[in-house]
């Protein structure tokens, strides 16, 4: 992550993997299982990912990715404690719903974090964007290892999909939305059969013009809602 002095280091179990780290892909990640951070804000993203071996059948388990934010301390050693799981009936109901702490390594106790895990897309999705799809779902993007989140600042359309009527009224009823309006509709689109515990006007009029837009509006408009 850095070329000098580390502040801190983040320590997965074998049964998880590492994707990312402040919204950055690289060959080390997930097959590596700790990290070298700065001292700083952190977004750092896992994922449950067991083999199990029965017989002569090896069965693979994995969760939805999981985003982790937390503020890391100079010299700091985190851990991320979950069980290890041996059998395929375990490790699938854990797979669809992992529960795991981070200690702190020198006194072992709890850290301070937040994490949520990416909505299930329905159906087989053998080539998904997660990257992507986490920027929408969380609406925010990482500047650099050693800073904050950056605040939500929409950059322009591309000139090509500026003057849509589709493209023009999704950033309508998103600018006029409330902050949890906002994060349901991230929800749903990646699961689109997620819905806000009450519907409101904002919310279906904003599904409603993602629906008639073209695709490239659509993306578009998802590269307009991270940048």
């Amino acid at each position: 992550m850095t070329t000098h002095a580390m502040a801190a280091e983040f320590k997965v179990p074998v049964s998880y993997e590492i994707m990312y780290v402040d919204l950055k892909d690289t060959s080390k990640f997930g097959s590596d299982f700790d990290i070298k951070l700065d001292k700083g804000h952190h977004q750092v993203v896992v994922r449950y990912n067991q083999n199990i071996r029965n017989s002569d059948d090896l069965n693979l388990y994995r969760s939805e990715p999981i985003i982790i934010d937390f503020d890391v301390e100079q010299d700091t050693k985190l851990e991320l404690k979950a069980p290890y799981i041996r059998k395929d009936q375990q490790a699938s109901d854990y797979a669809d719903k992992p529960t795991f702490t981070i200690v702190d390594a020198k006194t072992g106790s709890k850290y301070d974090y937040t994490d949520q895990m990416l909505p299930m897309k329905p159906g087989f999705q053998p080539t998904r964007n997660y990257l992507e799809e986490i920027k929408v779902f969380t609406g925010v993007k990482v500047a650099n290892a050693a800073s904050s989140a950056a605040t939500y600042a929409p950059t322009p359309p591309p000139k090509e999909v500026a003057e849509t009527n589709e493209f023009q009224m999704m950033q309508f009823w998103f600018n006029k939305s409330d902050a949890a309006t906002r994060k349901d509709f991230r929800i749903w689109m990646v699961d689109n059969t997620h819905q806000p515990k009450a519907k409101n006007t904002q919310f279906e009029m904003l599904t409603f013009w993602f629906n008639k837009a073209t695709p490239t509006e659509r993306k578009a408009f998802q590269v307009w809602l991270v940048q």
